[in-house]
Protein backbone atom coordinates (compact mmCIF):
# COMPACT_ATOMS: atom_id res chain seq x y z
CA UNK A 1 0.00 0.00 0.00
CA UNK A 2 1.58 3.26 -1.20
CA UNK A 3 -0.53 6.25 -0.81
CA UNK A 4 2.70 8.47 -0.79
CA UNK A 5 2.06 11.65 -3.42
CA UNK A 6 4.39 14.33 -2.50
CA UNK A 7 6.35 13.68 -5.22
CA UNK A 8 6.52 11.86 -8.20
CA UNK A 9 8.69 9.42 -8.28
CA UNK A 10 6.97 6.56 -9.98
CA UNK A 11 5.70 7.34 -13.47
CA UNK A 12 3.64 4.08 -13.09
CA UNK A 13 2.32 3.05 -17.21
CA UNK A 14 -0.27 0.14 -17.51
CA UNK A 15 -0.18 -2.46 -19.90
CA UNK A 16 -2.45 -5.06 -21.94
CA UNK A 17 -2.17 -6.86 -25.13
CA UNK A 18 -2.83 -7.05 -28.79
CA UNK A 19 -1.60 -9.46 -30.86
CA UNK A 20 1.43 -8.48 -32.51
CA UNK A 21 4.39 -10.19 -29.78
CA UNK A 22 6.06 -7.59 -27.82
CA UNK A 23 6.80 -9.49 -24.63
CA UNK A 24 10.73 -8.81 -23.20
CA UNK A 25 11.91 -5.48 -21.68
CA UNK A 26 11.95 -2.28 -23.43
CA UNK A 27 14.44 0.79 -21.90
CA UNK A 28 14.86 4.05 -22.46
CA UNK A 29 16.06 7.35 -21.09
CA UNK A 30 14.18 10.31 -20.45
CA UNK A 31 15.50 14.25 -20.22
CA UNK A 32 14.51 15.88 -17.83
CA UNK A 33 16.29 19.17 -16.64
CA UNK A 34 19.17 18.46 -18.29
CA UNK A 35 19.26 15.43 -16.32
CA UNK A 36 18.77 11.76 -17.52
CA UNK A 37 15.58 9.56 -16.01
CA UNK A 38 15.75 5.59 -17.37
CA UNK A 39 12.66 3.90 -17.36
CA UNK A 40 12.23 -0.07 -18.21
CA UNK A 41 9.20 -1.91 -19.15
CA UNK A 42 9.16 -5.34 -18.76
CA UNK A 43 6.13 -7.12 -20.52
CA UNK A 44 5.43 -10.00 -20.11
CA UNK A 45 2.47 -12.93 -21.92
CA UNK A 46 -0.24 -14.48 -18.86
CA UNK A 47 -2.47 -16.82 -20.50
CA UNK A 48 -3.85 -14.16 -23.05
CA UNK A 49 -2.87 -11.13 -21.72
CA UNK A 50 0.21 -9.43 -21.43
CA UNK A 51 0.83 -8.17 -18.14
CA UNK A 52 4.11 -5.01 -17.56
CA UNK A 53 6.13 -4.12 -14.66
CA UNK A 54 8.11 -0.55 -14.77
CA UNK A 55 11.31 0.30 -13.55
CA UNK A 56 12.87 3.46 -12.85
CA UNK A 57 16.16 2.14 -11.53
CA UNK A 58 17.51 6.03 -11.30
CA UNK A 59 14.68 6.47 -8.63
CA UNK A 60 15.57 2.87 -6.80
CA UNK A 61 12.01 1.83 -8.00
CA UNK A 62 11.44 -1.57 -9.61
CA UNK A 63 8.04 -3.75 -10.18
CA UNK A 64 5.70 -0.91 -10.38
CA UNK A 65 2.80 -2.19 -11.30
CA UNK A 66 0.69 -1.08 -14.78
CA UNK A 67 -2.44 -1.88 -15.95
CA UNK A 68 -3.24 -0.88 -19.91
CA UNK A 69 -2.23 -0.96 -23.17
CA UNK A 70 -2.66 -1.34 -26.68
CA UNK A 71 -0.63 -2.73 -29.32
CA UNK A 72 -1.39 -3.50 -32.84
CA UNK A 73 0.29 -2.59 -36.43
CA UNK A 74 3.57 -1.99 -35.08
CA UNK A 75 1.98 0.72 -32.61
CA UNK A 76 2.71 0.76 -28.89
CA UNK A 77 0.27 2.83 -26.73
CA UNK A 78 0.60 2.57 -23.11
CA UNK A 79 -1.56 5.08 -20.67
CA UNK A 80 -1.81 6.00 -17.15
CA UNK A 81 -5.19 8.39 -17.08
CA UNK A 82 -4.41 8.66 -13.02
CA UNK A 83 -0.90 10.00 -13.25
CA UNK A 84 -1.87 11.69 -17.09
CA UNK A 85 0.73 9.94 -18.72
CA UNK A 86 0.53 8.97 -22.42
CA UNK A 87 3.40 6.79 -24.15
CA UNK A 88 2.73 6.40 -28.07
CA UNK A 89 5.64 4.51 -29.85
CA UNK A 90 5.98 2.41 -33.71
CA UNK A 91 8.08 -0.64 -33.55
CA UNK A 92 10.71 -1.17 -36.18
CA UNK A 93 12.72 -3.76 -35.69
CA UNK A 94 14.43 -4.05 -31.90
CA UNK A 95 13.66 -0.17 -30.95
CA UNK A 96 10.00 1.65 -30.45
CA UNK A 97 10.56 5.35 -31.12
CA UNK A 98 8.03 7.62 -29.37
CA UNK A 99 6.80 10.67 -26.84
CA UNK A 100 5.63 10.17 -23.27
CA UNK A 101 3.65 12.80 -22.70
CA UNK A 102 2.88 13.33 -18.83
CA UNK A 103 1.03 16.27 -17.41
CA UNK A 104 0.95 17.44 -20.88
CA UNK A 105 4.75 17.54 -21.34
CA UNK A 106 5.83 15.52 -24.07
CA UNK A 107 9.32 14.05 -23.65
CA UNK A 108 10.86 12.43 -26.82
CA UNK A 109 11.17 8.64 -25.21
CA UNK A 110 13.22 5.53 -27.33
CA UNK A 111 12.92 2.35 -26.06
CA UNK A 112 15.33 -0.77 -26.83
CA UNK A 113 14.75 -4.06 -26.31
CA UNK A 114 16.77 -5.31 -23.51
CA UNK A 115 17.82 -8.39 -21.22
CA UNK A 116 15.10 -8.21 -18.52
CA UNK A 117 16.01 -8.78 -15.01
CA UNK A 118 16.93 -11.97 -13.58
CA UNK A 119 15.03 -12.53 -9.99
CA UNK A 120 15.90 -15.52 -8.00
CA UNK A 121 13.16 -16.34 -5.63
CA UNK A 122 13.05 -19.65 -4.25
CA UNK A 123 9.82 -19.59 -2.32
CA UNK A 124 8.18 -19.71 -5.51
CA UNK A 125 6.12 -23.07 -5.89
CA UNK A 126 7.10 -25.11 -9.29
CA UNK A 127 5.11 -27.63 -11.15
CA UNK A 128 4.24 -30.53 -10.82
CA UNK A 129 2.35 -28.77 -7.51
CA UNK A 130 1.01 -32.09 -5.14
CA UNK A 131 -2.46 -30.39 -5.22
CA UNK A 132 -5.18 -29.53 -6.98
CA UNK A 133 -4.89 -26.06 -8.93
CA UNK A 134 -8.26 -24.65 -11.27
CA UNK A 135 -8.78 -21.45 -13.09
CA UNK A 136 -12.38 -20.78 -12.20
CA UNK A 137 -14.46 -17.81 -12.53
CA UNK A 138 -16.43 -15.83 -10.18
CA UNK A 139 -19.77 -14.45 -11.96
CA UNK A 140 -21.26 -11.10 -9.99
CA UNK A 141 -24.06 -9.28 -9.95
CA UNK A 142 -22.91 -5.94 -10.51
CA UNK A 143 -23.77 -4.30 -13.59
CA UNK A 144 -20.14 -2.22 -13.50
CA UNK A 145 -18.20 -5.85 -13.43
CA UNK A 146 -19.51 -8.88 -14.79
CA UNK A 147 -16.59 -11.44 -13.75
CA UNK A 148 -13.61 -12.22 -11.34
CA UNK A 149 -10.93 -14.78 -12.77
CA UNK A 150 -9.05 -16.10 -10.03
CA UNK A 151 -7.36 -19.73 -8.93
CA UNK A 152 -8.72 -21.89 -6.46
CA UNK A 153 -6.28 -24.57 -5.02
CA UNK A 154 -7.09 -27.52 -3.48
CA UNK A 155 -5.92 -30.48 -1.29
CA UNK A 156 -5.53 -33.71 -3.43
CA UNK A 157 -8.01 -35.51 -1.28
CA UNK A 158 -11.51 -36.53 -1.01
CA UNK A 159 -13.47 -34.50 1.74
CA UNK A 160 -14.34 -30.73 2.10
CA UNK A 161 -11.82 -28.09 3.24
CA UNK A 162 -11.64 -25.03 5.34
CA UNK A 163 -11.32 -22.30 2.90
CA UNK A 164 -9.65 -18.61 2.87
CA UNK A 165 -10.06 -15.80 0.46
CA UNK A 166 -7.04 -13.72 -0.19
CA UNK A 167 -7.37 -9.94 -0.80
CA UNK A 168 -4.45 -7.84 -2.49
CA UNK A 169 -3.02 -4.54 -1.21
CA UNK A 170 -4.02 -1.26 -3.38
CA UNK A 171 -2.84 -0.96 -6.60
CA UNK A 172 -3.59 -3.09 -10.09
CA UNK A 173 -2.88 -6.58 -8.32
CA UNK A 174 -3.09 -10.16 -10.36
CA UNK A 175 -4.29 -12.71 -8.44
CA UNK A 176 -0.36 -13.96 -6.85
CA UNK A 177 -0.12 -9.89 -6.12
CA UNK A 178 3.26 -10.27 -8.37
CA UNK A 179 5.73 -7.36 -7.19
CA UNK A 180 9.44 -7.25 -8.52
CA UNK A 181 9.46 -10.47 -9.03
CA UNK A 182 7.98 -12.11 -6.11
CA UNK A 183 4.41 -13.49 -5.91
CA UNK A 184 3.50 -13.32 -2.26
CA UNK A 185 -0.05 -14.97 -2.92
CA UNK A 186 1.32 -17.93 -4.84
CA UNK A 187 3.72 -18.46 -1.95
CA UNK A 188 1.32 -18.05 0.54
CA UNK A 189 -1.39 -20.16 -1.43
CA UNK A 190 0.90 -23.10 -1.94
CA UNK A 191 2.25 -23.20 1.88
CA UNK A 192 -1.49 -23.35 3.22
CA UNK A 193 -2.95 -25.87 0.24
CA UNK A 194 -0.10 -27.70 1.12
CA UNK A 195 -1.63 -27.83 4.58
CA UNK A 196 -5.26 -29.04 4.24
CA UNK A 197 -6.50 -25.13 3.16
CA UNK A 198 -8.49 -24.56 0.35
CA UNK A 199 -7.32 -21.15 -1.31
CA UNK A 200 -9.04 -18.42 -3.60
CA UNK A 201 -6.88 -15.79 -5.26
CA UNK A 202 -8.37 -14.02 -8.00
CA UNK A 203 -6.93 -10.61 -10.26
CA UNK A 204 -8.83 -6.95 -8.78
CA UNK A 205 -11.44 -5.95 -11.53
CA UNK A 206 -9.82 -4.88 -14.30
CA UNK A 207 -6.58 -6.42 -13.63
CA UNK A 208 -5.36 -9.82 -15.76
CA UNK A 209 -8.70 -11.85 -16.78
CA UNK A 210 -10.91 -9.83 -14.30
CA UNK A 211 -13.75 -7.79 -16.15
CA UNK A 212 -14.70 -3.84 -14.80
CA UNK A 213 -12.34 -0.86 -15.11
CA UNK A 214 -9.90 -0.25 -12.45
CA UNK A 215 -9.45 3.11 -11.82
CA UNK A 216 -12.64 3.79 -11.47
CA UNK A 217 -13.04 1.32 -8.11
CA UNK A 218 -12.98 2.13 -4.61
CA UNK A 219 -12.25 0.73 -1.58
CA UNK A 220 -16.05 -0.30 -1.21
CA UNK A 221 -15.90 -1.93 -4.18
CA UNK A 222 -12.96 -4.01 -3.63
CA UNK A 223 -14.96 -5.16 -0.59
CA UNK A 224 -18.02 -6.39 -2.86
CA UNK A 225 -15.24 -8.48 -4.90
CA UNK A 226 -14.01 -9.75 -1.74
CA UNK A 227 -17.73 -10.75 -1.35
CA UNK A 228 -18.05 -12.19 -4.26
CA UNK A 229 -15.51 -14.46 -3.87
CA UNK A 230 -16.54 -15.77 -0.49
CA UNK A 231 -20.18 -16.43 -2.42
CA UNK A 232 -17.95 -18.45 -5.00
CA UNK A 233 -16.86 -20.40 -2.26
CA UNK A 234 -19.79 -21.37 -0.81
CA UNK A 235 -21.19 -23.17 -4.13
CA UNK A 236 -18.48 -25.37 -4.30
CA UNK A 237 -18.69 -29.05 -2.81
CA UNK A 238 -15.39 -29.27 -2.09
CA UNK A 239 -15.47 -26.09 0.75
CA UNK A 240 -16.91 -26.53 4.22
CA UNK A 241 -19.17 -23.30 4.49
CA UNK A 242 -18.86 -22.89 8.29
CA UNK A 243 -14.68 -23.02 8.09
CA UNK A 244 -14.34 -19.78 5.24
CA UNK A 245 -12.29 -17.01 6.01
CA UNK A 246 -10.20 -14.13 4.71
CA UNK A 247 -6.81 -12.87 4.46
CA UNK A 248 -5.51 -9.29 3.13
CA UNK A 249 -3.30 -7.55 2.46
CA UNK A 250 -1.93 -3.80 3.51
CA UNK A 251 -5.22 -2.21 2.14
CA UNK A 252 -6.79 -5.86 1.39
CA UNK A 253 -5.92 -5.97 5.33
CA UNK A 254 -8.66 -3.71 5.85
CA UNK A 255 -11.01 -5.06 3.22
CA UNK A 256 -11.26 -8.24 5.13
CA UNK A 257 -12.67 -6.61 8.15
CA UNK A 258 -15.06 -4.67 5.83
CA UNK A 259 -16.64 -7.71 4.56
CA UNK A 260 -16.25 -9.46 7.78
CA UNK A 261 -18.59 -6.66 9.67
CA UNK A 262 -21.28 -7.24 7.23
CA UNK A 263 -20.99 -11.15 6.98
CA UNK A 264 -21.40 -13.05 10.27
CA UNK A 265 -20.57 -16.47 8.76
CA UNK A 266 -17.10 -15.37 8.21
CA UNK A 267 -15.17 -17.91 10.20
CA UNK A 268 -11.73 -16.05 10.76
CA UNK A 269 -10.05 -13.09 9.03
CA UNK A 270 -5.85 -12.70 9.13
CA UNK A 271 -4.74 -8.65 8.58
CA UNK A 272 -1.61 -8.69 7.37
CA UNK A 273 -0.37 -5.15 7.75
CA UNK A 274 -3.62 -4.11 7.34
CA UNK A 275 -4.61 -0.20 8.92
CA UNK A 276 -6.08 0.23 12.06
CA UNK A 277 -5.92 4.19 11.50
CA UNK A 278 -7.71 6.82 9.66
CA UNK A 279 -6.69 6.92 5.45
CA UNK A 280 -5.51 10.22 6.00
CA UNK A 281 -3.22 9.09 8.91
CA UNK A 282 -1.84 6.24 6.49
CA UNK A 283 -0.58 8.30 3.96
CA UNK A 284 0.49 11.69 6.17
CA UNK A 285 3.11 8.63 8.04
CA UNK A 286 3.83 7.91 4.25
CA UNK A 287 4.60 11.10 3.33
CA UNK A 288 6.64 11.58 6.74
CA UNK A 289 8.88 8.76 5.87
CA UNK A 290 9.14 9.71 1.97
CA UNK A 291 10.56 13.24 3.10
CA UNK A 292 12.90 12.19 5.74
CA UNK A 293 14.18 9.40 2.87
CA UNK A 294 14.92 12.16 0.91
CA UNK A 295 17.20 14.49 3.52
CA UNK A 296 14.30 16.82 4.04
CA UNK A 297 14.56 19.57 7.34
CA UNK A 298 12.35 18.35 10.06
CA UNK A 299 10.97 22.25 10.18
CA UNK A 300 10.26 21.90 6.52
CA UNK A 301 8.64 18.66 6.96
CA UNK A 302 6.61 19.88 9.91
CA UNK A 303 5.19 22.62 7.14
CA UNK A 304 4.39 20.66 4.64
CA UNK A 305 2.79 17.42 6.31
CA UNK A 306 0.39 20.27 8.13
CA UNK A 307 -0.57 21.66 4.87
CA UNK A 308 -0.70 18.25 3.23
CA UNK A 309 -3.37 17.24 6.52
CA UNK A 310 -5.27 20.21 5.27
CA UNK A 311 -5.12 19.63 1.64
CA UNK A 312 -6.20 15.38 2.39
CA UNK A 313 -9.16 16.98 4.87
CA UNK A 314 -10.03 19.13 2.23
CA UNK A 315 -10.60 15.92 -0.18
CA UNK A 316 -13.25 14.47 1.61
CA UNK A 317 -15.32 17.16 0.72
CA UNK A 318 -14.40 16.78 -2.93
CA UNK A 319 -17.79 16.82 -5.58
CA UNK A 320 -16.11 17.66 -8.45
CA UNK A 321 -17.37 21.35 -8.80
CA UNK A 322 -15.43 23.68 -10.41
CA UNK A 323 -14.81 25.51 -7.78
CA UNK A 324 -13.44 22.45 -5.80
CA UNK A 325 -11.25 21.79 -8.71
CA UNK A 326 -10.26 25.29 -8.68
CA UNK A 327 -9.43 25.17 -5.48
CA UNK A 328 -7.46 21.71 -5.46
CA UNK A 329 -5.28 23.68 -8.23
CA UNK A 330 -4.35 26.45 -5.90
CA UNK A 331 -3.12 24.11 -2.72
CA UNK A 332 -0.92 22.09 -4.97
CA UNK A 333 0.63 25.17 -6.40
CA UNK A 334 0.92 26.52 -3.07
CA UNK A 335 2.47 23.43 -2.04
CA UNK A 336 4.88 23.26 -4.94
CA UNK A 337 6.07 26.59 -3.35
CA UNK A 338 6.72 25.04 -0.47
CA UNK A 339 8.74 22.27 -1.23
CA UNK A 340 12.77 21.90 -0.71
CA UNK A 341 14.96 22.67 -4.21
CA UNK A 342 16.09 18.93 -4.04
CA UNK A 343 12.44 18.06 -4.66
CA UNK A 344 11.73 20.60 -6.90
CA UNK A 345 14.69 19.84 -9.58
CA UNK A 346 13.09 16.46 -10.05
CA UNK A 347 9.63 18.01 -11.71
CA UNK A 348 8.69 21.04 -13.22
CA UNK A 349 6.01 22.73 -11.37
CA UNK A 350 2.67 22.69 -14.24
CA UNK A 351 3.16 18.53 -14.34
CA UNK A 352 3.76 18.35 -10.45
CA UNK A 353 0.48 19.67 -10.33
CA UNK A 354 -1.43 17.85 -13.36
CA UNK A 355 0.01 14.34 -11.93
CA UNK A 356 -0.45 14.94 -8.34
CA UNK A 357 -4.54 16.38 -9.13
CA UNK A 358 -5.33 13.34 -11.08
CA UNK A 359 -3.72 10.80 -8.64
CA UNK A 360 -5.87 12.59 -6.10
CA UNK A 361 -8.78 12.97 -7.33
CA UNK A 362 -9.11 9.13 -8.39
CA UNK A 363 -12.55 7.44 -6.91
CA UNK A 364 -10.10 4.45 -5.35
CA UNK A 365 -7.23 7.63 -3.51
CA UNK A 366 -10.27 9.32 -2.56
CA UNK A 367 -12.09 6.46 -0.49
CA UNK A 368 -8.63 5.69 1.05
CA UNK A 369 -8.42 8.86 2.44
CA UNK A 370 -12.01 8.54 3.65
CA UNK A 371 -11.55 5.56 5.34
CA UNK A 372 -11.86 4.79 9.27
CA UNK A 373 -10.99 1.38 10.17
CA UNK A 374 -12.00 1.17 13.46
CA UNK A 375 -16.04 1.53 11.91
CA UNK A 376 -15.93 -1.73 10.82
CA UNK A 377 -13.57 -3.77 13.45
CA UNK A 378 -15.47 -2.93 15.63
CA UNK A 379 -18.20 -4.62 14.01
CA UNK A 380 -16.12 -7.86 13.18
CA UNK A 381 -17.70 -10.76 15.53
CA UNK A 382 -14.85 -13.27 14.25
CA UNK A 383 -11.34 -14.27 15.33
CA UNK A 384 -8.64 -12.14 14.58
CA UNK A 385 -4.85 -12.29 13.85
CA UNK A 386 -3.46 -9.00 12.98
CA UNK A 387 0.28 -9.17 11.95
CA UNK A 388 2.84 -6.28 11.21
CA UNK A 389 6.59 -6.43 10.49
CA UNK A 390 8.19 -3.81 12.95
CA UNK A 391 10.66 -1.96 9.63
CA UNK A 392 7.54 -1.82 8.03
CA UNK A 393 7.23 1.86 6.67
CA UNK A 394 3.89 2.02 4.87
CA UNK A 395 1.65 0.56 7.39
CA UNK A 396 3.25 1.85 10.76
CA UNK A 397 3.44 -1.70 12.87
CA UNK A 398 2.71 -0.33 16.36
CA UNK A 399 0.57 2.85 15.77
CA UNK A 400 -1.62 0.48 13.30
CA UNK A 401 -1.70 -2.67 15.38
CA UNK A 402 -2.73 -1.06 18.62
CA UNK A 403 -5.84 0.67 16.86
CA UNK A 404 -6.44 -2.70 15.29
CA UNK A 405 -6.40 -3.90 18.89
CA UNK A 406 -8.99 -1.42 21.18
CA UNK A 407 -10.96 -1.16 17.78
CA UNK A 408 -11.80 -5.00 18.58
CA UNK A 409 -12.08 -5.09 22.47
CA UNK A 410 -14.33 -1.69 22.02
CA UNK A 411 -16.88 -3.73 20.10
CA UNK A 412 -16.71 -6.75 22.79
CA UNK A 413 -14.49 -9.07 20.57
CA UNK A 414 -11.81 -10.27 22.47
CA UNK A 415 -10.64 -12.97 19.99
CA UNK A 416 -8.45 -10.55 18.34
CA UNK A 417 -4.27 -11.57 18.29
CA UNK A 418 -2.07 -9.04 17.30
CA UNK A 419 2.38 -10.17 16.54
CA UNK A 420 4.58 -7.71 15.35
CA UNK A 421 7.81 -9.18 13.80
CA UNK A 422 11.18 -7.52 14.40
CA UNK A 423 13.26 -7.13 11.54
CA UNK A 424 10.26 -7.55 8.97
CA UNK A 425 9.10 -5.16 6.65
CA UNK A 426 5.58 -4.63 4.55
CA UNK A 427 6.11 -7.29 2.49
CA UNK A 428 7.16 -9.05 5.89
CA UNK A 429 10.73 -9.74 4.18
CA UNK A 430 13.67 -9.81 6.47
CA UNK A 431 14.87 -6.36 6.06
CA UNK A 432 17.61 -3.92 7.31
CA UNK A 433 15.94 -0.72 6.40
CA UNK A 434 12.07 -1.69 5.64
CA UNK A 435 12.36 0.85 2.71
CA UNK A 436 10.40 0.15 -0.53
CA UNK A 437 13.75 -0.48 -2.10
CA UNK A 438 15.02 -3.30 -0.17
CA UNK A 439 11.74 -5.07 -1.86
CA UNK A 440 13.35 -6.13 -4.84
CA UNK A 441 17.16 -7.01 -3.88
CA UNK A 442 15.81 -9.70 -1.13
CA UNK A 443 15.27 -12.67 -2.46
CA UNK A 444 13.01 -13.76 0.11
CA UNK A 445 9.29 -13.18 -0.66
CA UNK A 446 7.68 -14.05 2.83
CA UNK A 447 9.41 -14.95 6.22
CA UNK A 448 8.75 -18.80 6.63
CA UNK A 449 8.40 -17.94 10.49
CA UNK A 450 5.04 -15.81 9.31
CA UNK A 451 3.83 -18.34 7.28
CA UNK A 452 4.25 -20.97 9.99
CA UNK A 453 2.34 -18.53 12.61
CA UNK A 454 -0.80 -17.94 10.01
CA UNK A 455 -1.18 -21.42 9.53
CA UNK A 456 -0.78 -22.43 12.39
CA UNK A 457 -3.34 -20.11 13.93
CA UNK A 458 -5.71 -20.61 11.08
CA UNK A 459 -5.54 -24.30 12.25
CA UNK A 460 -6.37 -23.41 16.08
CA UNK A 461 -9.56 -21.57 14.12
CA UNK A 462 -11.61 -24.83 12.87
CA UNK A 463 -10.65 -27.38 15.32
Amino acid sequence: MNKTVITILFLSAVITLSAQDITGSWGGSLEVQNRKLRLVFHIEMNDTVLTTKMDSPDQAAFGLPTTRTSFKDHKLEIVATGLGLYYNGTLVNDTIRGTLNQGGIPFPLLLMHEEGPQFHRPQTPVTPLPYISEEVTIITDKKEIRSLAGTLTLPDSAGTFPAVVLIAGSGPNDRDETLFGHKPFLVISDFLTRNGFAVLRYDKRGVGASTGDYSKATIQHFAEDAHAAVDYLKQRREIDPQHIGLLGHSEGGIIAPMVAATDNEIGFIVMMAGPGTRGVEVVLDQNDNSLRQQGIEPETIEKIQKFNRELFESLLEWNGSESDRTALRDRLSFLWEQLPLLIKLKVEKEPYIRSQYNGMITPGYRSFLALDPVLCIGKVTCPVFAINGENDTQVPAEKNLTAIKKALERGGNYQGVTKSYPGLNHLFQESTTGQMNEYATTEQTISPEVLTDILNWMKKQIE
